[in-house]
């Protein structure tokens, strides 16, 4: 399937609304956030300013099948956070928009030389698709990763170098340097 990306903008602020609550998402802080919630959070501009930049992933249809959201974008290593409605999950579509998404950050902002991604340790689908996509395993967090029920995971981050990208190459981090 193909896929195309379109910038979110302020005034569908009710479809995002209807987006995020129409489906569950696992390994996210809130697996299902409420209306409130994310009014909120785009209200303090979590989905649109200059530090945060959200697009839809729109199917070959123009239906929204997922989202992903840069944030930190003022700081020298943005994240982001990708959904994927669960109907379209395991079809390659995480693949193809965190390549996407990377090509995008690395030519939007010249000065940017690396991307920053966490997951859940359990999120194995997560943790294929970072390495698939050449990220390299850069940190691992124990009971950092609270759910909305009080549960809490262990965190694993992930980083991608502006130049393994270009080069099409993987930089393995130094461990031994402690």
């Amino acid at each position: 399937m193909e896929i195309k990306f379109q910038q979110f903008e302020p005034s569908e602020i009710n479809s995002l609304i209807d987006f995020l609550t129409s489906d569950t998402w696992p390994f996210h802080i809130f697996e299902k956030p409420g209306p409130e919630k994310i009014r909120e959070n785009f209200n303090k501009g979590l989905y649109a300013d200059e530090d945060n930049r959200t697009f839809w992933i729109l199917s070959e249809k123009g239906e929204r099948i997922g989202m992903v959201r840069l944030f930190d974008l003022t700081m020298y290593s943005p994240m982001f956070d990708l959904r994927i409605k669960s109907a379209y999950r395991r079809k390659g579509l995480g693949e193809k928009a965190l390549r996407w998404l990377v090509e995008y950050v690395f030519k939007t902002w010249p000065e940017k030389t690396r991307l920053d991604g966490e997951t859940r340790r359990d999120n194995i689908a997560m943790r294929g698709l970072f390495r698939k996509c050449g990220f390299v395993k850069e940190a691992h967090y124990r009971n950092a990763w609270p759910d909305q029920y009080g549960n809490i995971y262990d965190s694993v981050g992930y980083g991608i170098l502006k130049e393994d990208w270009e080069q099409n190459k993987i930089t393995p981090v130094d461990w031994d340097g402690e």
